[in-house]
């Protein structure tokens, strides 16, 4: 796919690489040399991720998506690594298996093999430290119920719970910057088809100073916030089951000093429980008490 140098607003550099014979296997390679202190320390810091001996100076083991058990997701292995004031980000996409059909089924994604094979490939380009590498196990398949992210702790699962009147368990599907949290009854009106997500943007504040297209000034959130809601009909692009019901689109997005979050609430509003007026003041209640 060709090398992109450093994209725009980026240190790093990224190649990436797709097998063409599979249609969607693809490798990414990202190198940021060099690094700022602030990025090593986001490397350092990468949430839910496995140590792996033998390469550089930290080095550890990610898997997301479809190993999380997140439906319509490529199943992604990640290893990140740094080394003096480089950091290294190697990832592994594997399309997710798909139903039995005329040209068969693809093959589960093996976490272990393409864990062993981002590390050999580490080893091989220069990033071993001398010791013997040594790979995590990948873990279990299937949805994450905790993570040790730090968006994630901004808000639990029981405040959304409590915030929004869901009766289910939200699945956790963390990120690096990100959180999103999905509620069990997706295809169902009411505050069980939330999906609740979070961002937070490091030194973002200054986008919230010019305009916004269709948004709400919301008074009493951060130094400044802006809502925009809109409503569309359920479809493919929802990832959601058909329902006779719209998609309705919440996002609050908030300055707290240099920093910017956005807090985005999907939800199917019930036509027989609280009015999407009411769900918009039950987001902007939950937002007004999480500290960025």
């Amino acid at each position: 796919m060709g090398q992109s140098g450093k994209p725009p607003g980026s240190r790093a550099y990224v190649c990436s690489y797709m097998s063409m014979s599979d249609k969607g296997r693809v490798l990414t390679v990202s190198l940021t040399s060099p690094a700022s202190a602030a990025e090593i320390a986001q490397a350092k810091k990468t949430p839910d991720c496995s140590a792996v001996e033998g390469i550089g100076d930290l080095a550890c083991m990610q898997w997301t998506g479809w190993f999380r058990g997140e439906a319509n997701a490529s199943a992604n292995t990640v290893l990140k690594a740094v080394r003096g004031n480089e950091s290294l980000d190697l990832r592994y996409l594997l399309p997710p298996p798909t139903v039995p059909g005329p040209t068969g089924t693809r093959p589960l994604p093996d976490g272990n093999a393409t864990a062993r094979a981002l590390t050999q490939a580490a080893v091989q380009g220069g990033w071993g430290n001398g010791s013997a590498p040594s790979v995590p196990s990948a873990p279990p398949v299937g949805p994450q119920t905790v993570t040790d992210s730090p968006v994630c702790a901004l808000v639990s699962a029981d405040a959304l719970k409590q915030a929004f009147g869901a009766t289910t368990q939200p699945q956790v599907l963390p990120g690096e910057g990100n959180c999103r949290y999905i509620f069990g009854a997706s295809g169902t009106p009411g505050p069980d088809s939330l999906m609740f997500s979070i961002e937070i943007h490091q030194g973002g504040a200054s986008l919230l100073s010019r305009p916004v297209p269709d948004g709400q000034n919301i008074d009493g959130v951060g130094d400044r916030a802006i809502l925009i809601v809109r409503s569309d009909a359920g479809g493919s692009k929802s990832l959601r089951p058909p329902s006779d019901v719209p998609l309705t689109y919440m996002s609050l997005m908030v300055a707290r000093g240099q920093n910017m979050g956005i807090f985005t609430a999907q939800i199917l509003v019930s036509p027989t429980g609280p009015t999407i007026e009411q769900t918009q003041d039950q987001l902007v209640t939950l937002v007004k008490g999480i500290d960025f």
